[in-house]
């Protein structure tokens, strides 16, 4: 990969916590660590310092408020100042969502002269509907992007509904890392405890607490769950809008012995409540005026800690959870299938076993971030370099 050089426009960036967030991060990290030449152009924020002192590539901050318009223009500007720290004139800038980064990118190359890589999550490209400005600007992007790389095959469908030519779009899929993943035992006793969980069978979600996420379908699911499996529990991570209305539902249902509001946990205890759980449970499904579930991370950590996970047969997921293998997909909103996916699963130790052990070995060879570089590398090695430029 020689001379591979790439400038990163990420106004979505760490320390700022979020799904997004975590891919443009990542990805570049791994690209970096691929041995393309990367320089990161992102927002400005509080503690910044600590993230890119850990990158293995330069990151250029730059102050993104004020509107999408000057987050851009800014973005734009960072690129350019980016494009001086290369070794060599940059293959592509990639934008990392289509909003400032694509108009960011677009600008930027009125002076660096180089084609823009766009990446899809999720139902950003539906969400137009009704706004004309929004839709001139995305048109714009869609228009002069030369490639549009999806993080799932839900992800390169809507790429192609909103009519990117077919040839110009790939997959590379969301990633995690092993190696962060890892747990002693005595930390996942420690939390094991802490929670009152000792000797029961765990079902978790990891997920802000928001309408999409379905922790509404599981606590619905609960009362028939404990029916063929009494010991079980719900042990829900994370915080969020949703967090007073669920505590009241669960209050209705008469499941405050069998239901857990962790909240926030700190990073580094995530992996041992992967470990503690007997079953990742996430059953996404569409909510008006939010974002699909473009692929869902959660389920690439619980597989690497070795659980098996339900989610449900919408976005990304199914490219997630391979159905039957390394997990169950149920329809959304189906409380009668979720809790039987459920009691199917907590019954069944030797099926848990298999499907864990499947998973992890799935997300080992084909959903590690080395693997996600692979693939975009891959894709930009497409993208045809100016005449008589140094690539």
């Amino acid at each position: 990969m020689p001379d591979m050089r790439l400038i990163f426009l990420a106004d979505d960036f760490p320390p700022e916590s979020g799904g997004i967030q975590t891919y443009s991060y990542e990805l570049a990290r791994a690209v970096s660590q691929a041995g393309a030449e990367v320089v990161v152009v992102a927002s400005a924020q509080p503690g910044s310092e600590v993230v890119d002192d850990a990158m293995p590539c330069p990151v250029v901050r730059v102050a993104t408020g004020g509107g999408y318009a000057a987050a851009a223009l800014k973005l734009a500007a960072g690129a350019e100042q980016a494009a001086t720290m290369l070794g060599g004139p940059p293959r592509c800038l990639v934008a990392t969502k289509w909003s400032p980064e694509g108009p960011a990118a677009i600008w930027a190359a009125r002076t660096i002269s180089r084609p823009f890589v766009l990446i899809g999550y999720g139902g950003e490209f539906s969400q137009a509907r009704g706004q004309l400005i929004k839709w001139i600007v995305q048109r714009s992007v869609m228009r002069r992007a030369a490639l549009f790389l999806a993080i799932s095959s839900f992800t390169a469908d809507l790429f192609r509904q909103a009519k990117a030519p077919a040839d110009r779009i790939g997959i590379i899929y969301g990633g995690v890392r092993p190696e962060r993943f890892a747990a002693t035992d005595e930390q996942v006793e420690g939390l094991r405890e802490r929670y009152g969980l000792a000797g029961r069978r765990v079902l978790l979600t990891v997920a802000r607490l928001v309408s999409r996420k379905g922790h509404d379908i599981v606590l619905t699911a609960m009362p028939e769950i404990l029916r063929s499996a009494p010991d079980a529990a719900y042990l829900i991570v994370g915080d969020g809008p949703m967090r007073e209305r669920l505590e009241e539902q669960t209050r209705e249902l008469g499941l405050e012995g069998s239901v857990v509001f962790a909240g926030r946990v700190a990073d580094e205890m995530i992996p041992a409540c992967y470990r503690l759980c007997d079953v990742l449970v996430m059953p996404s499904r569409p909510m008006r005026g939010e974002l699909a579930e473009g692929f869902g991370l959660a389920y690439l950590e619980a597989a690497v800690c070795g659980k098996p996970s339900i989610g449900t047969n919408y976005g990304g997921i199914p490219d997630a959870i391979a159905d039957g293998e390394t997990g169950l997909l149920v329809d959304t909103d189906d409380v009668e299938g979720l809790a039987g996916a459920a009691a199917r699963l907590l019954g069944d130790e030797e099926l848990r076993t298999r499907m864990g052990q499947a998973a992890r070995e799935r997300a080992l060879a084909e959903f590690t971030w080395e693997r996600v570089a692979e693939r975009f590398l891959a894709q930009v090695e497409r993208i045809s370099v100016p005449t008589g430029s140094e690539r």
